[in-house]
């Protein structure tokens, strides 16, 4: 087979790509992009490319890697950038020594394994006192405070502000955005909660259930009362015949579905469809859910449950495994995180403020970053760089590894899961480059040579 570009060429154009980002996110700062100050991998990767399409690969290859560290640990890009450069060069100066880059690609593999170990093992708990730490991203101290706070109350989620001034605002119960359809403002105690996931168009269905919970207080939480269920019941409760409160379900779609079953679950119910369990007429209090206190204010409502309860507790690990699993992105990340906040009772919000849309937008994701950076220091704990120095390194691979990663921070504590990440991610981006890297964009490798390279074995030495 005729090979449209060699090997060795593709491999170092892809390193010339990796390498010319890397030099733009190693600067100190914030870079002018389009206009704007961005530190974000994506888009300054989009203003490097250029015309070779091996030279881009390598751009966007580097800029998913450091993205996702940025993404999940809330900083890191410079730090990563950095580690990313120095440890590609090492692996260029030796290739060129005439070292196997398969075998080259598996001592980055060990080193990785045990610096990674190493770090696990040595890491620390992180104190209250980290407010210096996350202020370096929020570059506000009140901010910072106000994350601390916030993350210490419970999942904290970070929503635009319709306001200039950024806040925090904690909601104890399950929050429910929307007004109600039916019913007055005010908190009523002791509320049977009935949860549909139909809209609600007859009267004459919820009658029955009607007079059998009068003179108990009722939240009815659907996807919709439209028709004659919304003129009758309005009608009723203005002359004081029943006590019923009804709102629409937040959400759209599939996130719709989920605050339903999120809602039945903090309520100890199920949430009915007409149908299953049974239909609307058929309903018996007994089958209802309730909660201690339903508050409703002009734009939201909010439930007091009981999150201690077992049920609420297993779904609220099912939710935790569903952040935890890489294939979940940012976004959704956030919306599981809210959904946590409030099976959990206690929801902490950052609104972050801005006097123009794009000051609000720079102020939320900063604090987007310090939120992330803080729930990873408390979760995994921090590494002191001292630390490093004493990692005793059984090969030049983990000894080079060790010291790139210890110049590439300046701070004397470090969150231990960038430092997990950035040993995850970088060492995974030039352990591709080595073996299948100039593969993906090459023309010259059948899929057999694919095949075999992925499986170790030096395709080079064995043409050659």
């Amino acid at each position: 087979m005729i090979r449209e570009i060699q090997f060795e060429d593709g491999r170092r154009k892809l390193a010339e790509g990796i390498k010319s980002l890397c030099r733009v996110l190693s600067c100190e700062g914030q870079i002018l992009v389009n206009g704007t100050y961005s530190f974000s991998a994506a888009e300054v990767a989009g203003t490097l490319e250029g015309r070779d399409l091996y030279v881009n690969q390598g751009i966007r290859l580097a800029a998913a890697a450091i993205g996702e560290i940025n993404q999940t640990a809330g900083c890191g890009t410079g730090e990563s950038a950095r580690m990313a450069n120095q440890l590609l060069s090492y692996c260029e100066k030796k290739a060129a020594a005439g070292i196997s880059p398969v075998l080259l690609a598996k001592e980055i593999k060990l080193a990785a394994n045990a610096l990674e170990a190493y770090v696990i093992h040595n890491a620390v708990p992180a104190t209250d006192e980290s407010v210096d730490l996350v202020e370096e991203i929020t570059n506000d101290r009140e901010t910072a405070q106000m994350v601390i706070e916030g993350a210490k109350e419970g999942e904290l989620v970070v929503k635009d502000s319709m306001y200039a001034d950024t806040r925090l605002e904690i909601t104890r119960g399950m929050r429910l955005d929307g007004s109600l359809s039916v019913g007055t403002e005010g908190t009523v105690t002791d509320v049977l909660v009935l949860i549909v996931k139909t809209p609600i168009t007859s009267f004459a269905s919820l009658y029955p259930l009607l007079q059998k919970t009068e003179p108990q207080n009722l939240l009815i939480l659907a996807d919709g009362i439209e028709g004659e269920a919304l003129t009758l019941l309005n009608a009723n409760i203005k002359q004081n015949r029943i006590h019923v409160r009804a709102m629409k379900a937040p959400g759209m779609g599939r996130r719709k579905d989920d605050i339903l079953e999120d809602a039945a679950v903090y309520a100890d119910t199920v949430v009915f469809d007409g149908i299953y369990p049974c239909s609307l007429e058929d309903i018996s209090p007994a089958m209802l859910g309730r909660v201690k206190m339903v508050t409703a204010a002009g734009s939201y409502t909010v439930m007091e449950g009981n999150p201690d309860s077992s049920r609420t507790v297993r779904r609220t690990q099912t939710i935790m495994e569903r952040i935890r699993d890489p294939q979940t992105n940012y976004y959704d990340k956030q919306k599981l995180r809210e959904r946590i906040a409030g099976l959990m009772g206690c929801v902490p919000v950052i609104y972050a403020g801005g006097y123009t849309t794009v000051q609000a937008k720079e102020e939320k994701r900063r604090i987007e970053s310090a939120v992330a950076y803080y729930q990873t220091i408390k979760q995994y704990g921090l590494l002191k760089k001292e630390d490093l120095n004493r990692f005793l390194a059984g090969s030049e691979a983990e000894r080079f590894l060790s010291e790139s990663m210890k110049q590439s921070f300046k701070k004397e504590e470090i969150s231990a899961y960038l430092l997990i990440l950035m040993i995850q991610k970088i060492c995974g981006l030039i352990v591709m480059w080595l073996t299948t890297g100039a593969v993906m964009v090459s023309t010259g490798y059948d899929r057999e040579d694919l095949e075999l390279i992925k499986s170790g074995v030096d395709i080079e030495r064995l043409r050659g």
